[in-house]
């Protein structure tokens, strides 16, 4: 689904971008279609992400594009939402995706290899631009020295032992210091994936809170904080349980040697 600015939304008498979202979703269903321009353009890139996260490398723009054809449909037939449009939207974004994960898991067994396709590494082993600049990012909040440590072990390749002499530590300090940046680093990664959308002013405590509730590093007020808001605000709940799924792809490895 390709979305390009109309004509119509350029003539029309308000600036529908200054809309929330169940304004929108009204005219949409009043045959508005320019409202729903504003929708695609305000979550394209939240759903795209989302789906990458749920494993649809390859098909994410796919994955998306029907995620927001669906939810046009419905409200053109007067159904769909009539709030939380986000939410809904990452709902329809799961449930295509875990359709076509469905489908593909649908295959035939045969002793014609011939007929078998050769298999594509996953994403051929690269990093999406998303996950590369959210990496670079949270990698850029870290103390120099965390920064210093984590490109001679991840990237140089070299071991804690190795590094004791050149950071004037013993080799178990370096073990514990590659411990607390790798934890920095996952903290930071998973802050960046809170950050980006707008957020209401009672929802802004919650999304500060969630890493840490998440990474099991909040007190007891960070739990309750989320704990409380989240059956309250779908919003929220959205957030939360794309930062699961996001927390769960994240290697928790230690320092060794």
């Amino acid at each position: 689904m390709t979305v390009h600015r109309s004509q119509e939304l350029d003539d029309l008498p308000v600036d529908l971008e200054d809309l929330d979202d169940q304004a929108l979703l009204v005219l949409v269903r009043t045959g508005t279609a320019a409202a729903f321009e504003v929708l695609f353009d305000r979550y394209r890139y939240s759903a795209l992400r989302l789906a990458r996260h749920l494993g649809q490398q390859e098909e994410s723009d796919d994955v998306m594009s029907e995620s927001f054809a669906q939810i046009l449909d419905l409200l053109q037939r007067g159904k769909g939402p009539t709030t939380s449009f986000r939410a809904y939207l990452f709902t329809t974004v799961r449930n295509e995706s875990t359709r076509r994960a469905k489908a593909r898991q649908r295959v035939m067994p045969t002793d014609d290899v011939s007929t078998v396709d050769r298999p594509v590494p996953f994403g051929d082993g690269r990093l999406d631009d998303f996950e590369r600049d959210t990496i670079r990012s949270a990698l850029e909040e870290l103390p120099a020295r965390w920064q210093t440590v984590l490109w001679h072990l991840d990237v140089e390749g070299r071991k804690p032992h190795e590094l004791a002499e050149l950071l004037d530590m013993s080799p178990n300090g370096v073990s514990a210091l590659v411990y607390r940046a790798r934890a920095g680093l996952r903290t930071a990664y998973l802050r960046r994936h809170v950050r980006g959308d707008s957020v209401a002013p009672a929802c802004s405590a919650v999304r500060d809170a969630m890493t840490p509730v998440l990474r099991r590093t909040g007190g007891t007020r960070e739990q309750q904080i989320v704990h409380q808001h989240l059956p309250t605000c779908d919003a929220c709940m959205t957030v939360w349980l794309e930062l699961e799924n996001v927390n769960r792809g994240i290697p928790h490895g230690s320092a060794r040697g």
